[in-house]
C-alpha cells in the first residue's frame, strides 16, 4: 500500500508540482482512521485519502468535517469528478446538452458519489444499472438510445447496438490509472487557500465544488482524448480556479 501511495505522490509532485508526502495509516474502522488523520502535523492543510474502504473513507471525511478537522478529499470523490468530466466531454462532442441526454451508470453502487454529481451536472435522464438487474433488465435494454454508458463493471465492453440502432452507444470507463488524480492538485490547492473547513461537512456543497472541477477538466480536454493529460501545465491552475470560485462564493440557496 505504501508503494502505491508513493506512486501517487510522485505523479502529483512531478506532473502537478504539488507538495505532498505519503502517509500509511492502519485503521480497523472509520473512528481509527479519523483519529489517525487528526495526528497529522499542523502544517498539513488537506488530505487525499486513497487505497482504503470507500465507506470508511467517507465516514472519516464527514467526521473530521463536522468536528472542524482537516478537509479530506477521497479517492471516490476524484474518480467521480473524472467520470463526470468524461461524460460532459462525450455529450458535448455529440452535440447533446446534459439536460437532453440519457446516461446509464453500469455499476452505480460501485461509486455512490457519481449519481448525485451527474444530477448536479444537469443530466436529464439518469439510469442506475447494477449486475443484479441483468436477468430481468439486460444492460443492452437499459442503454437503448442512451447518450452514454458509464461502465464501472466492465459489463459494457461487448455492448452492441440494440433494437436495430446503427450507432453503438458511447461507453465511458476509466482505463487510465492516473485519471482519478486529475482533479487532486487543483482541488487541494483551492482548499489550502480558502477557509473551507466550516462548510466541508455539507455533502450537497461537495456537488457544487465537484461539478466545477468536472467542468474545468472537460474544458481542458484535447479533441483526441476523453480527459486532459496530467502533464498539461494548465491543469492544476484551471481546476484550482474553478474550485476556489465555488469555495469563495457558495450558492445562497439549495
Amino acid at each position: 500500500m505504501l508503494a502505491a501511495l508513493k506512486t501517487d505522490v510522485r505523479v502529483l509532485r512531478d506532473l502537478a508540482g504539488l507538495s505532498s508526502v505519503p502517509v500509511a495509516l492502519t485503521a480497523r474502522d472509520a473512528a481509527q482512521l479519523s483519529a489517525g488523520l487528526r495526528t497529522l502535523p499542523a502544517e498539513v492543510t488537506a488530505v487525499f485519502v486513497a487505497g482504503t474502504d470507500p465507506v470508511r473513507a467517507r465516514a472519516a471525511q464527514r467526521d473530521l468535517a463536522c468536528t472542524g478537522g482537516i478537509p479530506v478529499v477521497t479517492e471516490q470523490d476524484t474518480t467521480a469528478i473524472a467520470l463526470a468530466a468524461a461524460v460532459l466531454t462525450t455529450l458535448a462532442r455529440a452535440g447533446t446538452t446534459p439536460h437532453a441526454s440519457q446516461v446509464v451508470i453500469a455499476g452505480a453502487d460501485q461509486l455512490p458519489p457519481l449519481t448525485p454529481l451527474l444530477i448536479a451536472a444537469g443530466i436529464g435522464d439518469l439510469v442506475s444499472w447494477n449486475q443484479a438487474d441483468a436477468i430481468g433488465y439486460p444492460l443492452a435494454a437499459a442503454a437503448w438510445r442512451a447518450s452514454a454508458v458509464v461502465d464501472l463493471l466492465g459489463a459494457a465492453s461487448t455492448l452492441t447496438p440494440a433494437f436495430g440502432e446503427d450507432v453503438p452507444v458511447p461507453v465511458i470507463a476509466l482505463d487510465d490509472p492516473v485519471a482519478r488524480l486529475l482533479a487532486v492538485p487543483g482541488l487541494l490547492r483551492a482548499i489550502r487557500h480558502t477557509a473551507a473547513v466550516g462548510i466541508w461537512a455539507d455533502p450537497l456543497y461537495h456537488l457544487d465544488l465537484h461539478h466545477a472541477c468536472a467542468q474545468a477538466l472537460a474544458a481542458l480536454t484535447p479533441v483526441d482524448r476523453l480527459l486532459p493529460d496530467m502533464a498539461d501545465p494548465d491543469l492544476s491552475e484551471a481546476v484550482a480556479r474553478a474550485a476556489t470560485d465555488v469555495l469563495q462564493h457558495p450558492p445562497r440557496t439549495r
